[in-house]
């Protein structure tokens, strides 16, 4: 179970923020995020913003993150950092406190509380995900990515045969702001490009995309699809996904992008937690909690087959080149991208 809530003894009465660094062993800035995020409980209730210098007395509970292992492996690593191959429909890190198993759990299990992501993929995109063994090296990769010093491409298979397009056979590059959406809107997770719609409350970002064309693909019904491969010059979120969708060329398999909206709202129902679930995120976890964490989450293959044409989000992280304490490296996946 990635959250477990866990009480500890308080010896004498002390300021909340001052009782989590002695308990958890974390600094001001970590013991008062546990606060503003809700994961701390005092005499059955949260502490809200506001309670960071409460005197706690006796005992207080913590949701903390326990890792839960399914034994995947680095491709690569050395004393500094390591190679994570993340499988498609795989966390980054956990959401909420059902069952939702992450490369997170993989990472603390192996190499403890300090190790962490320098950068973050799609759950629905598989591929090469750089990960920090110890707090210098999350900071240091993590600037990397941050200056754009980390070269990262990208293998999709798209809708449509790109030949026939205005681009023909050519390699193109694009660049189209693009804008998070306000929490709380029907399908705000979607990221929008500048122009897609009234977008005079967002703020656009620029965002630029390199493609390269390797080749066209035709299935059993006469239907045609591109392979390509992408250069993401920056990195706004589901930046390949919007830039491919906005060109008309969804990528096969996207629940988001390129779907009919009721269909993505299905998908999306069935992916996340709901109200009621993350309202009861902070009781005790029962028999019947495991019950419900080892069912599968997740619109059916069968469903995403129908609605998006694929099982899965057809976009892998295919290679990372970068320079670190004066060596350079390339890393490329091995796994085959499959049409599935």
């Amino acid at each position: 179970m990635p959250f477990i809530v866990k009480e500890f003894a308080i010896p004498t009465p002390t300021k909340a923020y001052q009782a989590l660094m002695q308990i958890l062993h974390c600094n001001m800035a970590q013991s008062q995020r546990y606060i503003n995020k809700g994961k701390v409980i005092y005499q059955g209730k949260v502490l809200g913003n506001s309670e960071k210098s409460k005197i706690l007395q006796d005992s207080v509970s913590v949701v903390v993150f326990q890792p839960n292992s399914i034994g995947l492996k680095p491709l690569f690593e050395n004393a500094d950092f390591s190679i994570f191959n993340k499988p498609a429909k795989m966390l980054i890190h956990p959401k909420g406190r059902f069952a939702h198993h992450s490369l997170i759990d993989e990472i603390r299990a192996l190499y403890g509380e300090e190790a962490s992501l320098t950068h973050r993929i799609d759950k629905e995109t598989s591929g090469l995900v750089l990960v920090g063994k110890h707090k210098k090296s999350v900071g240091e990769l993590g600037e990397h990515f941050a200056q754009n010093a980390i070269t990262k491409e990208y293998l999709a298979l798209v809708r449509g045969s790109l030949s026939q397009s205005k681009f023909g056979g050519r390699d193109f590059c694009l660049s189209l702001p693009l804008a998070t959406q306000p929490k709380g809107g029907d399908l705000c997770v979607r990221s929008v490009y500048f122009g897609a719609l009234d977008s005079s409350a967002l703020k656009f970002k620029e965002a630029k995309s390199a493609f390269e064309m390797l080749g066209l693909v035709e299935d059993s019904k006469g239907a045609h699809y591109t392979l390509l491969k992408v250069y993401p010059k920056t990195g706004r979120t589901h930046q390949i996904r919007v830039h491919l969708s906005a060109l008309g060329f969804p990528i096969l398999g996207d629940p988001l992008y390129g779907a009919q909206d009721c269909h993505s709202r299905e998908y999306l129902d069935a992916e996340f937690i709901s109200p009621q679930q993350e309202e009861s995120q902070f009781s005790m976890p029962t028999e019947e909690d495991n019950n419900q964490e080892s069912c599968n989450i997740g619109l059916s293959d069968a469903k995403r087959l129908e609605y998006f044409g694929a099982t899965r989000l057809m976009l892998h992280a295919y290679a990372l080149k970068f320079e670190y304490h004066g060596k350079t490296y390339h890393f490329k996946s091995g796994e085959n991208f499959e049409i599935v």
